[in-house]
């Protein structure tokens, strides 16, 4: 499996701070840091750590079933506060980390400090131990993991104009994220090998006081290190937009708030996007971050299941979002938000009225099929509609209108659930917003932005 990206012909303007060798040392550090950080994503915050949180330490101690569930009801409550918690924590210091690092040339130093403290925070989750007295500290930490780790994907984000240009932005971007899917699927298989099957795991970690769940972190950060590590050593520099003004945090929502005020006047499509973009978006993190819970509670498939569908998942994403960044490139970021959109859409409604484990299957992972393209194209486009020497703060707004609407897709999945008294009615939620975020973004006039590099 290839992890870089042939360098751009002198035809298509490789980027001009950058000789052949260290184009292609970037490219390659740039997907390695999605293969290296996915592993947060599917190993801490989706299919085991988060679940060991919420489920066994929440629980432990709680006698008869009623009071399991209720522990374990608990468990989710307290782990889903505090996740909200660091959206606000994101939505706060995302566009002002962003504008810091535009403005000021700080780019790479802050890539380096929230990479670095995302890892130290994954290396400090084997404190919770196996009692319900450590469910809040369980709870902070992967909310404070969420937060470090998004405030550093702002700024590996604004690498992509710099290793790319328009004409092979798609594949350098669809490589990245199809890097993440595969990394997220050898780091998962070497979980359940070595730490969750048969037993305890081929390294015999004890399973007392929930010790073979607890070492996982470790093994997950050092992969993140490694993985990252390239792209801290090797990213290109950055440089400082306005490097003689002196900054503090209040010039910096200033300077923010004038930011958007302009780009009403002179950027309305990008706020426009922005917008829309955020709807589908949290549309797409829903899909991956109810997963797990749909198929143990409306499948009832067991840990290892989940761990299985979640290997054949990031597969299968994996596969697509590769091939998607070269259609990126052929037809533009547009056709491919749109069909990708509909497509999951289209298959959710098709898991929603077939019950049968077969369908889940074979729906789930076409959906999958789609989440990965989308993903990677709406990066495209943004780096598209972002004049030179803003990506990094537009970045940080990005993440900011992603967090300011976060909650749409899982709460309607919730209260569609509620409503219905069924977990697997909760997969019309996600539809709806994923519909209406498609209907949000069909009318914005992108204009070249949206279309081939040669069009």
């Amino acid at each position: 499996m290839a992890v870089t990206s042939d360098p751009p012909s002198p035809a298509s303007s490789a980027p001009p701070h950058l000789d052949r060798r260290s184009l292609r040392r970037a490219v390659a550090s740039f997907a390695l840091w999605d293969g290296g950080m996915s592993a947060f994503n599917s190993v801490i915050l989706t299919f085991v750590f988060a679940t060991y949180v919420a489920s066994a330490v929440a629980s432990e101690g709680a006698v008869g079933g009623e009071a399991v569930k209720a522990a374990q009801d608990h468990g989710s409550q307290v782990l889903t506060t505090w996740q909200s918690i660091g959206a606000v924590a994101v939505a706060l210091l995302a566009p002002l980390l962003g504008n810091l690092a535009d403005r000021g040339g700080a780019r790479n130093a802050l890539l380096r400090i929230t990479t670095i403290a995302t890892i130290v925070v994954i290396a400090l989750m084997p404190l919770v131990a196996l009692d319900s007295d450590y469910l809040l500290l369980g709870a902070i930490l992967i909310a404070l993991a969420v937060v470090f780790s998004e405030l550093a994907g702002v700024f590996v984000n604004s690498v992509l104009p710099e290793i790319s240009t328009p004409a092979n932005r798609g594949r350098v971007s669809g490589t990245a994220w199809a890097v993440g899917y595969w990394g997220s699927i050898v780091c998962l298989g070497m979980v359940l090998v070595l730490f969750v099957m048969p037993g305890t795991g081929i390294l015999g970690i004890t399973g007392d006081d929930g010790w073979n769940l607890r070492a996982i972190p470790i093994f997950v950060a050092i992969w993140i290190l490694i993985g990252t590590l390239p792209l801290m050593l090797w990213a290109p520099r950055h440089p400082a937009t306005d490097p003689d003004l002196r900054w503090n945090p209040w010039q910096g929502y200033v300077s923010i708030v004038k930011r958007v005020i302009r780009a009403f006047r002179e950027e309305p499509v990008m706020l426009q996007y922005l917008v829309a973009s955020a709807i589908y978006r949290d549309g797409l993190g829903a899909v991956f971050s109810i997963a797990g819970v749909l198929a143990a509670n409306a499948y009832g498939f067991s840990t290892v299941g989940i761990i299985m569908f979640g290997i054949a998942a990031n597969l299968v994403a994996g596969f697509g979002v590769f091939l998607g960044g070269r259609v990126d490139d052929k037809v533009g970021p547009r056709p491919v938000i749109i069909a990708g959109c509909l497509g999951i859409i289209v298959l959710g409604l098709v898991v929603l009225f077939f019950g049968s484990v077969a369908v889940f299957w074979a729906a789930g992972l076409a959906i999958c099929l789609f989440v990965g393209p989308v993903q990677s194209a709406s990066r495209n486009l943004l780096t598209r509609l972002s004049r030179p020497g803003r990506e990094t703060e537009n970045f940080g707004l990005y993440a900011t209108t992603g967090r300011a609407l976060g909650f749409l897709g899982t709460g309607a999945f919730a209260l569609v659930v509620w409503i219905a008294s069924d977990t697997r009615a909760g997969i019309l939620g996600i539809v709806l917003v994923m519909a209406l975020g498609l209907l949000a973004f069909l009318p914005i006039k992108l204009g070249a932005a949206g279309r081939a590099a040669n069009a």
